[in-house]
C-alpha cells in the first residue's frame, strides 16, 4: 500500500537578480514557515544561485524579457503548496509573524491575505519605518490566479475577476522591506526603467487607472509634480468605487498641490479625501499641517486632534509611521505653542517623545519651552516622571544640552540638588562651580580640553549677561532699541555668511552659542514689556535650538 504524499502548505515564490547581499536574510526569515522555495532567477552574475541552493530552493533560469508578471508566473506554475507566498529579496518576514502566517494558512475560507509591508529607511529591522503598506502577498494556489502587468504586477484584481465572491483577509503579518535604503543613483536608474515600462503598459491599456497611479508615483519621485497631478486626476476619474488605492491618490494629490504652493487646492483635496475616508488619519494630519502653514491655528488644532482620536490609520490604508501618533502629537505641540497654550504644548511634545522610537530630537524643544515659560525649575522632575530614560541613558547629552541652552537651574538639579541663584547665573564662584561640574559630568563634549574650553566660554559669556557691557558693545537689555536687536539676531556668529564652512562643529558652537544665549537674555527682558511681550516670547521659542552634535 502506497502512502499519499503530504500536501505542502505554503510555497514561497520569488524573482531575483544579483541579490547575494539580501537573499540569505530573506530566506532565513521564512525557515520553518514555508514548505518549498521556488526562485526565478532572471540573470544573476553573483552568488545568488549558490545562496538559494543552500536553502534548498528550486531555481528556474528565466531570461529577462521586460515583463515582471511573466517572470512571477513562471514560478507559480511550478508551486505545489496550497498557498503561494510572494516576497522580494530585500524583504524579510517579521519573526513574530511566523506563527500568525501559519494560522492564516489554516483558514481556507479565505482566498487571499494582505500583509503589512514596513518600508524602512535603513537596512535593518531596527531602522526607522517610513511607510506601512497593506499588500496582498499570500493567496490560494489556483491555476487561474496569475499576475498581470509588465510592471507593478498585480494579483488582487485577477482573483476578484476569477472568483467574484472571494473573501480576503486584512491580516497583521509584518514584512520588512529595505528597498528605500538604496543609493540615489540606483533609485534614479530604477525610476527611469519604471517610467519606460509604465508608458509601454499605458500604450497597451490607456484606461488602466492603476498604471496612471503608478506613473504619478514615479513623477513624484522625480519631483515633476505637474505630471504627477495630471496622472492622479486621470486615475481618480478612471478608478472604480472601492478601489484599494483611491485613498492614497487623495493623499498624493494633497502633497503635490502643497509642494507647488497651492494651499487652497490642497485643503480642498483634503476635504474631499476625508469625506470619503473619514477614518484615514493621514489626511487629517496633512490638513492640520496645511492649516498651520496658513496660520489658521484653531482649525489646525481641530484637524490634528481628530487625527489623534483615530490614531494610526486602520490596516487597509497606506500610512506613514507616526501619523496619528507621535508626529501628530509633535505638530499639535507646535500649534499649541503658537497659540500660547504652553502647558498643552509641553504635554504634546512629551507624549510624542514617549511614543517616538528615538525621543531625543524632541528634548531640545521641550527644554526650551520649559525655560521660556518660567517652568525650568520643574524640568528635572518632569523628565524624571515622564521620560526617565532620557535621564539615565542620555545623561551626558542632556547635561550638555541644558548648559548650552542656558537651563542652569535644571542642570544644577541634575547634578544633585539645585542652588540658590543658579537660574540667574550671575557670575558668582558658586554658580561657576556648578556649571564646571556640569561640563565635567557631560563628558567635556568630546573629551578634549578644547571642547571643555568651548563650554566654559559659553557659560562665562552667558553668566555675565546681567546688565553689564558685553564685548560686542551691547548694553543693558532694557535699553536696547529695535535696531540693536535686529543687529544682534543677524550677527555673523549666529548666521554665518558661509554655511559650508569647514570649521569643526565644536568651533562653530563656540562662536554661535554665546550669541544665542545673549539673544535669549535680551528677549527675556523684553517679555516684561507690554509692547514687546508677545513677539519677544515667540522669538525666544524660535531661536536656534542647540545641535545634538554640539
Amino acid at each position: 500500500m502506497t502512502t499519499k504524499p503530504q500536501q505542502l502548505l505554503i510555497s514561497l515564490c520569488m524573482i531575483v537578480k544579483n541579490e547575494a547581499d539580501n537573499l540569505a536574510r530573506c530566506l532565513r526569515s521564512v525557515r520553518g514557515t514555508v514548505d518549498e522555495i521556488i526562485i526565478v532567477d532572471t540573470g544573476s552574475t553573483d552568488a545568488t544561485r549558490q545562496i538559494a541552493r543552500s536553502f534548498g530552493a528550486r531555481i528556474i533560469n528565466y531570461p529577462w524579457n521586460g515583463d515582471f508578471a511573466a517572470a512571477r508566473n513562471a514560478g507559480l506554475a511550478l508551486a505545489q503548496g496550497t498557498w503561494i507566498l510572494v516576497l522580494d529579496a530585500d524583504e524579510e518576514l517579521e519573526p513574530g509573524s511566523r506563527e500568525e502566517l501559519l494560522v492564516c494558512a489554516k483558514h481556507t475560507e479565505y482566498e487571499a491575505f494582505f500583509v503589512r509591508i514596513h518600508n524602512h529607511q535603513g537596512t535593518e529591522r531596527a531602522s526607522q519605518t517610513l511607510t506601512v503598506n497593506p499588500i496582498l502577498r499570500m493567496f490560494k494556489n489556483r491555476p487561474n490566479y496569475r499576475f498581470s502587468g509588465i510592471i507593478h504586477e498585480q494579483i488582487a484584481a485577477v482573483i476578484v475577476q476569477e472568483t467574484p465572491d472571494a473573501a480576503m483577509h486584512m491580516g497583521t503579518v509584518i514584512v520588512h522591506h529595505y528597498g528605500y535604503a538604496d543609493g540615489v543613483v540606483e533609485r534614479k536608474d530604477k525610476i527611469s526603467r519604471n517610467l519606460g515600462l509604465l508608458k509601454q503598459q499605458l500604450e497597451e491599456s490607456p484606461g488602466d487607472a492603476f498604471q496612471h497611479f503608478n506613473l504619478a508615483v514615479e513623477y513624484m519621485r522625480l519631483g515633476d509634480y505637474g505630471q504627477a497631478l495630471e496622472h492622479i486626476g486621470t486615475s481618480l476619474n478612471l478608478a472604480k468605487p472601492g478601489t484599494s488605492y483611491v485613498h492614497l491618490l487623495y493623499k498624493y494629490k494633497v502633497r503635490c498641490l502643497a509642494v507647488t504652493g497651492d494651499y487652497p487646492g490642497a485643503l480642498e483635496a483634503c476635504g474631499q479625501g476625508s469625506t470619503l475616508f473619514p477614518d484615514y488619519s493621514d489626511l487629517h494630519h496633512l490638513k492640520g499641517a496645511l492649516l498651520l502653514q496658513v496660520s489658521a491655528l484653531a482649525e489646525a488644532k481641530t484637524a490634528l486632534c481628530r487625527a489623534l482620536e483615530i490614531g494610526a490609520s486602520p490596516p487597509l490604508y497606506h500610512t506613514e509611521s507616526g501619523l496619528g501618533t507621535y508626529l501628530t502629537h509633535t505638530l499639535l505641540g507646535q500649534v499649541c505653542q503658537q497659540i500660547g497654550e504652553a502647558h498643552e504644548a509641553a504635554a504634546c511634545f512629551t507624549r510624542a517623545a514617549q511614543l517616538q522610537p528615538d525621543p531625543w530630537p524632541l528634548i531640545p524643544r521641550l527644554t526650551r519651552l520649559f525655560k521660556c515659560t518660567g517652568r525650568e525649575p520643574e524640568l528635572h522632575g518632569w523628565l524624571a516622571g515622564q521620560l526617565p530614560g532620557i535621564l539615565t541613558e542620555q545623561r551626558q547629552d542632556l547635561l550638555r544640552l541644558l548648559v548650552t541652552d542656558g537651563c542652569y537651574t535644571a542642570a544644577a538639579d541634575m547634578l544633585g540638588g539645585g542652588i540658590a541663584g543658579a537660574g540667574e547665573m550671575d557670575g558668582t564662584a558658586q554658580s561657576a562651580g556648578v556649571m564646571e561640574a556640569a561640563v565635567r559630568d557631560a563628558g567635556e563634549i568630546d573629551g578634549k580640553a578644547q571642547s571643555a574650553g568651548v563650554m566654559e566660554a559659553a557659560v562665562r559669556d552667558a553668566g555675565e549677561i546681567d546688565g553689564k557691557a558685553q564685548s560686542a558693545g551691547v548694553m543693558d537689555a532694557a535699553e536696547l532699541s529695535y535696531d540693536d536687536i535686529t543687529e544682534l539676531l543677524s550677527h555673523p556668529a549666529v548666521v554665518p555668511a558661509d554655511r559650508n564652512t569647514s570649521l569643526p562643529i565644536p568651533a562653530i558652537a563656540a562662536a554661535v552659542q554665546p550669541w544665542i544665549l545673549l539673544a535669549d537674555k535680551v528677549l527675556a527682558a523684553l517679555v516684561t514689556s507690554a509692547m514687546y511681550s508677545p513677539a519677544a516670547a515667540a522669538a525666544r521659542l524660535t531661536l536656534p535650538l542647540p545641535r545634538s552634535a554640539d
